[in-house]
């Protein structure tokens, strides 16, 4: 095979947005409230990108404020079920374990939402945020991602060098802004239905057709 590593982003790229957004503004909108959901949101977001928080922090006061909310493992599995996988994704992803490539997911969501639309993936590496639950499904602790926004290339520099794969051999598939450095770096990078020209000029591929199946074209 010319390629023996591929990683995907997972909101835009595997499952689709609900509403225009991905799972986190998903949660922001059933646990809050339209209105007040989105104003949350959109207000942590601009302090992330204004650089008054950092990553984990902004995590950390979206978990935190689902848990004081009393929101459980039922609530957040329940809002996931909002989302779908893309048509296609569930196939293409089966097809390549299949054809023996390293699968791996390296996405700024949460592991639940694959876990719950996806419950039998065969992916190798996950690299995505977490939230731990108790046996009562309360909210125990979560821990934040280390790859998003502009670092999601080290998650798959780390596999490369685990398992002995030249980069030129890596394969990333993604949609958002967050992606571009990982799509630039990879062997080669697909922009799946691309969120800007910025992601797909940053792509060797662009797929605009959303049905997972067009990158195994690709893949051969």
């Amino acid at each position: 095979m010319k390629y023996k590593l591929v990683c995907f982003d997972i909101d835009g790229t595997l499952v689709e947005d609900y509403m225009g957004g991905n799972y986190w503004m998903t949660l922001h909108r059933v646990f809050e409230g339209e209105e007040e959901g989105m104003r949350i949101n959109d207000g942590r977001r601009a302090r992330f990108h204004s650089g008054e928080i950092d990553y984990k922090k902004w995590v950390d006061l979206d978990v935190s404020s689902f848990k004081m909310l009393g929101k459980r493992k039922g609530d957040f599995e329940d809002a996931t079920r909002l989302h779908r996988l893309f048509l296609g994704a569930k196939e293409t992803i089966l097809e390549l374990k299949a054809r023996g490539y390293h699968l791996a997911l390296i996405s700024g969501s949460l592991s639940i939402l694959i876990e719950t639309l996806f419950p039998d993936h065969p992916f190798d590496d996950i690299f995505t945020n977490e939230i731990y639950f108790n046996a009562d499904g309360t909210v125990r602790s979560w821990k934040a991602t280390v790859f998003d926004h502009g670092s999601k290339h080290k998650a798959m520099h780390e596999i490369c060098k685990r398992e002995k794969i030249p980069l030129s051999q890596a394969v990333f598939v993604g949609d958002g802004e967050n992606d571009i450095d990982i799509l630039e770096e990879a062997g080669l990078g697909i922009a799946f239905c691309p969120k800007s020209e910025r992601v797909a000029t940053a792509a060797d591929v662009v797929i605009r057709k959303k049905d997972v199946r067009e990158i195994l074209k690709y893949l051969e």
